[in-house]
């Protein structure tokens, strides 16, 4: 078989299976990056501007709502596999939220409802490795937006998550996934 149709070929198996897209070329040093899933605006719920450190995390300028509240918590969302864990960003800011290739199929999100589906499906290795948060227009006063959704993750663990900003910083953070974070 010639080799460009054995591409065309590769390619189009990949586009039925849902792979187009899932490499990103444009790193070298990471052949095989995941693109982010986009978590989507007509999922968005109205988002509180209340941050409570005893209960929530801050990562930058994502907030994980209730996050501090898993330490010793039973993993009893989705069914039985992860955290229910809204997420709030403020007006303006694009960020992306990735699990590290080490965790990838032990540590993933769920915050768009086709995720949600394919962990109900296959428990964590349905979950999306990185997600892609952009703040949607305010439908009234500015503030932040709020995503419903959570975490999944194979057992009780302080996950070290990498939160990239747009136009800004990219820093690494333990999430408290049902066990505390050190240091």
């Amino acid at each position: 078989m010639p080799r460009r149709a054995f591409l065309l070929l590769l390619l189009a198996a990949a586009a039925c299976l849902g792979l187009a897209g899932a490499l990103d070329d444009s790193r070298p040093d990471q052949a095989r990056a995941v693109a982010p899933a986009p978590a989507p605006c007509d999922e968005v719920t109205e988002a509180t501007t209340d941050v409570d450190p005893r209960r929530d995390l801050r990562l930058g300028p994502l907030v994980i709502l209730g996050a501090r509240r898993t330490v010793g918590a039973p993993r009893d969302g989705f069914a039985g596999d992860g955290y229910k864990l809204g997420v709030t960003l403020p007006d303006g800011v694009v960020a992306t939220l990735s699990v590290p290739r080490e965790l990838r199929g032990r540590v993933g999100f769920v915050y768009r409802h086709s995720t949600q589906d394919r962990v109900a499906a296959r428990g964590v290795a349905g979950a999306d490795p990185s997600v892609r948060f952009t703040a949607c227009p305010p439908a009234g006063e500015p503030g932040r937006t709020g995503w419903p959704g959570g975490m999944v993750t194979d057992r009780r663990r302080c996950a070290r998550l990498t939160l990239a900003v747009a136009g800004g910083p990219t820093m690494r953070r333990g999430v408290p996934l049902g066990r505390r974070c050190r240091g």
